[in-house]
């Protein structure tokens, strides 16, 4: 399971102007597959850590300097059925030796996670199986194709706008989709029924890492100067989307890591709690 979380302090990281993105107003009914997305991923190093972080095996690993660390939004209780958030996506970010899920997010119970990993110099999003299997049932490669498709510009950079959501209770369905710029509509990544089997009854949508090293983690030198950010962040909560903020999430971590083998890693809140950000 994961570390005891620590919680940050919200008012002392509001060091950045909020900044308004209006995400996609929701559009025509999602049906399309996600252009390019294949069962399974090419990263299954990555694929087996991020298995070992989230079902508690992680700390079977005996590398002394290897840390798994995250930050981010965090929400508690059964009551959060969707997410919905604009994500930061590179296409030239190339991640060695560690491996970056960011951002990455689940809703409680859920069986789908969002996740964009970079581990191996591959960069992909996934539709993360929580229920049957455990692993990779769908990925896609962030490429040519995919921002031609599926990447609108925020901040400067890259992003996607995806989104998972239970739509069917009685079974307890969750459809992870992306927005379809392109064709202006939402497509379908993954579907996927039954019961969770994370052991977490929390949502999230953080910056996680799997890295190893003693003051500067390889990840850290490949994120250069990119701004990994989640903004446009909604929850689905008790059957009604609304804005995440103060009071229906919390902003936490569960590192004991000051600075997550990043020198000068920066981790702001810049609107609360629905704009984050991380960088150099």
């Amino acid at each position: 399971m994961r570390k005891t979380l620590i919680a940050l302090s919200t008012a002392v990281l509001l060091g950045v102007p909020a900044t308004a993105i209006a995400a996609p107003a929701p559009m025509v009914a999602q049906g399309t597959a996600v252009a390019g997305a294949v069962d399974g991923t090419t990263q299954v190093t990555a694929a087996d850590r991020f298995r070992e972080i989230r079902t508690g095996q992680a700390g079977r690993r005996t590398e002394a300097t290897s840390i798994h660390d995250d930050w981010g939004v965090y929400t508690g209780g059964s009551a959060v059925t969707g997410q919905d958030a604009v994500q930061a996506a590179y296409s030239d970010l190339n991640v060695s030796g560690d491996t970056l899920y960011a951002p990455t997010m689940k809703a409680p119970g859920s069986c789908v996670e969002l996740v964009t990993a970079y581990n191996g110099g591959a960069k992909q999003v996934w539709a993360w199986d929580w229920c049957v299997g455990v692993h990779v049932a769908k990925s896609v490669n962030i490429d040519s194709a995919f921002r031609a498709t599926y990447v609108t510009s925020v901040n400067g950079h890259d992003s996607y706008h995806g989104k998972v959501e239970q739509t069917d209770a009685s079974r307890n369905t969750w459809t992870s989709s992306l927005f379809n710029y392109q064709a202006n509509r939402w497509d379908t990544l993954y579907t996927q029924s039954g019961a969770d089997q994370s052991r977490d009854n929390r949502s999230w949508n953080i910056f996680e890492i799997y890295a190893s090293g003693t003051t500067t983690a390889a990840y850290c030198t490949a994120l250069g100067t990119r701004n990994i950010e989640s903004s446009s962040y909604k929850i689905k909560l008790n059957g009604s989307w609304q804005a995440a903020n103060t009071g229906n999430t919390s902003v936490l971590s569960n590192s004991s890591t000051a600075n997550f083998l990043c020198p000068n890693l920066s981790r702001t809140v810049v609107h609360a709690n629905d704009q984050w950000q991380v960088h150099r």
